[in-house]
């Protein structure tokens, strides 16, 4: 057959001959079938287009990367998702997405969380939130009682935790708290905290269980130490009669200083204690500066070189009751002062506090126990504007 001889087309039912993995033209892609293509095509084209007409390359062009595509972020989403996502979450949750961006602040807002959840339900998440730190609080006993009264209301409760690192004067030990299952509690004279369900003490309904132990155990020590000071001032006063009964300077005020302890004995025991801090302060003052001449005119047979024994433990029980003296001295200054002793008991205090907190109870303890059992500490309160002296 001749090549350039002309050919009129077929006609009928006339298959191609050719085959499907015949190579394509390079001016075309084919892109129905991955198995019968030669060329990579791009997935962005619809698989309707059968046949698309390659684009030419340029040799004198630079192939530049594509711009990467914009990420998909919660801010890209429309708003009715935005507001499905909402009804996901929970009022605390809202509340730190509100913080995030001026976005989230201006659309969360309380009308269209009221228009979600509904009035009535809405309300009710609000009254068992905590104002301070927007903590959910279900249970009755874990936040204070509200009324629609109170300023903020519904969103005008507290936690019993930011109640008690308020330091206001809501919970003051000994005296009864309603909370929020209109139930009043007692709170605990040694924590602060509220004495709630079974942890309350069997013996003594104003302290838990464990508080009660504690306290218990400071007043066995105050018995043992009384007994002990009584003992050495004892002690002390005869070793002075016995080998320094020559000496003016030691005798006449040890035999004072003897005198004004059992004075101090009976009088402690007779009138109200709340009454008597002051006087028991200034006569322990006295009691103690007796003991200063008396250790001075021991101390010069020390500087002579004479001493012995008997001066050496003279000394030593000087020395211990000077020593539980000033110790007195310092609780009686320290409950003169109404301390409050709960307040190293709240969370988030500073290391200061924790370290001289245990310390002044030690020293309140140690002078009077039964302080805590009668009397209230004193709580800084906003109205009168008064100060606390430790």
């Amino acid at each position: 057959m001749d090549p350039n001889e002309a050919t009129a087309p077929p006609t009928g039912n006339v298959t191609d001959a050719l085959p499907l993995t015949r190579p394509l033209s390079p001016d075309y892609v084919y892109k129905s079938s991955r198995t019968s293509i030669t060329e990579p095509f791009p997935a962005a084209h619809a698989k309707w287009d059968l046949l698309e007409p390659a684009a030419a390359p340029h040799l004198d062009a630079k192939d530049f990367p594509g711009t990467p595509d914009e990420p998909r972020t919660l801010m890209k989403l429309p708003p009715e998702l935005h507001m499905v996502i909402l009804q996901c979450l929970d009022f605390e949750d809202i509340q730190q997405l509100r913080r995030t961006c001026k976005y989230w602040h201006n659309f969360a807002t309380a009308e269209l969380l009221q228009n979600i959840w509904g009035r009535e339900a809405f309300f009710a998440i609000l009254v068992r939130h905590c104002r301070v730190c927007r903590k959910f609080c279900p249970k009755g006993a874990s936040r204070l009682c509200t009324s629609p009264l109170d300023p903020g209301y519904p969103l005008s409760s507290r936690c019993v935790t930011c109640a008690v690192k308020a330091r206001d004067g809501t919970f003051r030990p000994g005296r009864t708290i309603t909370l929020s299952n209109s139930v009043e509690y007692y709170v605990c004279r040694w924590c602060g905290w509220p004495v709630t369900g079974a942890s309350g003490s069997v013996v003594y309904r104003q302290f838990h269980r464990r508080c009660y132990e504690k306290y218990f155990l400071g007043k066995l020590m105050f018995l043992s130490i009384s007994f002990t000071q009584f003992f050495i001032g004892i002690v002390a006063s005869a070793l002075c009669w016995r080998y320094f009964r020559r000496d003016k300077m030691v005798l006449v005020p040890t035999i004072v200083g003897f005198l004004l302890m059992w004075a101090g004995i009976i009088y402690a025991s007779l009138v109200n204690r709340d009454r008597a801090c002051l006087s028991d302060l200034l006569l322990n003052l006295v009691i103690l500066g007796l003991w200063i001449a008396p250790v001075y005119s021991i101390s010069q047979h020390f500087m002579d070189g004479s001493q012995g024994r008997s001066t050496q433990a003279t000394i030593t029980f000087i020395g211990l009751n000077m020593l539980f003296r000033l110790l007195y001295v310092i609780g009686s200054i320290v409950l003169l002062c109404r301390y409050d002793w709960t307040k190293h008991h709240v969370p988030g205090i500073s290391i200061w506090c924790r370290v001289t907190g245990p310390i002044l109870m030690l020293m309140i303890m140690w002078t009077w126990p039964h302080y805590i059992e009668l009397i209230s500490p004193r709580h800084p309160l906003a109205s009168t504007g008064r100060r606390r002296i430790l």
